[in-house]
């Protein structure tokens, strides 16, 4: 009887403590990736959302310049060039985040 009372007293309590502790655990990992993907989708599109102002401010090029230039390359080769490189660069960090993130998840 004394075995009984003595696991009812401290075993049951300490498998619910147990449990409890790997289901925090769990929901505490699944929370913090949660958030990390929000921040780095948003910092993302603040990224893009950079690169494009930029682009649109460097499209007005004076008009003796672009005749010139005009007939060997686009009036807007520099933007789009700058565009596409920027781009992959903040999808390139966007992927390391990201991949950094699932390998924290997948070792808890």
């Amino acid at each position: 009887m004394v075995k009984l009372l003595t696991f009812l007293t401290s075993g049951i309590p300490a498998i619910v403590a147990a449990f409890l502790a790997f289901v925090t655990r769990k929901v505490g990992v699944a929370a913090g990736t949660i958030a990390s993907f929000v921040i780095i989708t948003s910092g993302l599109i603040l990224c893009i959302n950079a690169i494009l102002q930029t682009v649109l401010g460097m499209m007005a090029i004076p008009a003796w310049l672009s005749n010139a230039v005009g007939m060997f390359i686009p009036i807007d080769f520099a933007a789009c060039l700058s565009a596409i490189v920027s781009s992959r660069i903040c999808r390139a960090a966007y992927d390391i985040a990201k991949f950094k993130i699932v390998a924290i998840n997948a070792a808890n």
